[in-house]
C-alpha cells in the first residue's frame, strides 16, 4: 500500500507543479509583446499594456494557486481514511478533477479581468 500512496502523492502534486512552475516562467520571459512564453490569449495580446497586465496578473496567482494547490491536496490526502488501493484512487481521481476546475477557473479570472479593462467597448 505504500507505493500506491506514493504514486498517488505524485500524481496529486502533478497539476500543482506544473502550474508553480508557469508561474516561474512567466517571471522574466515574457517582457515583450508576443513572448513565445506568456500568456498568449488574444485580450492578453491586444497591447503592449494588455500583455503586460495579464503577464503580471498570471505570475502571481499562478504560483499562488499552485501552492495552495499542492498544499491542500496533501492535507486532504493525509487526513481522509482510505482502507483500499482502490478508494485511494477514485479519491486522487476527484482531487484531480478539483485542481483542473481551479485551473480553468483561474484563466477565466484573467481572462473577464482582461475584458473589463481592455476589450473595445460596443455602442448600445
Amino acid at each position: 500500500m505504500a507505493a500506491t500512496w506514493i504514486l498517488c502523492i505524485f500524481i496529486l502534486l502533478i497539476i500543482p507543479f506544473l502550474t508553480l512552475q508557469c508561474g516561474f516562467l512567466r517571471m522574466n520571459r515574457c517582457a515583450k509583446l508576443g513572448a513565445e512564453r506568456g500568456y498568449r490569449s488574444q485580450l492578453a495580446m491586444s497591447s503592449p499594456e494588455a500583455w503586460a497586465y495579464a503577464q503580471k496578473a498570471c505570475t502571481v496567482r499562478y504560483m499562488i494557486t499552485g501552492v495552495v494547490m499542492a498544499l491542500l491536496s496533501l492535507l486532504i490526502a493525509f487526513s481522509l481514511p482510505t482502507d483500499s488501493a482502490l478508494n485511494l484512487f477514485i479519491f486522487t481521481g476527484t482531487l484531480l478533477l478539483f485542481q483542473t476546475a481551479a485551473v480553468i477557473v483561474l484563466i477565466a479570472t484573467v481572462e473577464s479581468e482582461l475584458r473589463n479593462r481592455y476589450a473595445p467597448k460596443k455602442e448600445a
